[in-house]
């Protein structure tokens, strides 16, 4: 995923095309090693393909997952409630 991600930072930085070697600049700027191979093959993966059409391509085939836990939450003010009333009527 590192390496993913520093190719997109790079892309939209302006460098339509990152090397190898911009891959393990970003990466060694965040203590983070790079595993040649993987970068290579990333390269080789991503050549001649526009990085934002692969988003939009990933996006629309996750769009039907559900996400996100739905309901849950609200409530909880009954003691600040209780106490309210309470120091309400000591006046």
């Amino acid at each position: 995923m590192k390496h993913v991600t520093a190719y997109t930072l790079l892309v939209l930085g302006g460098k339509a095309q990152p090397t190898v070697e911009d891959l393990k600049e970003v990466l060694s700027s965040v203590d983070s090693e790079a595993d040649e191979a993987q970068l290579s093959a990333l390269l080789g993966d991503l050549e001649g393909k526009d990085i934002a059409s692969l988003i939009d391509s990933g996006l629309e085939k996750i769009k039907d997952i559900p996400i996100g836990g739905g309901g849950g939450g609200g409530g909880g003010g009954g003691a600040v409630a209780a106490a309210g009333d309470g120091a309400a009527a000591a006046d």
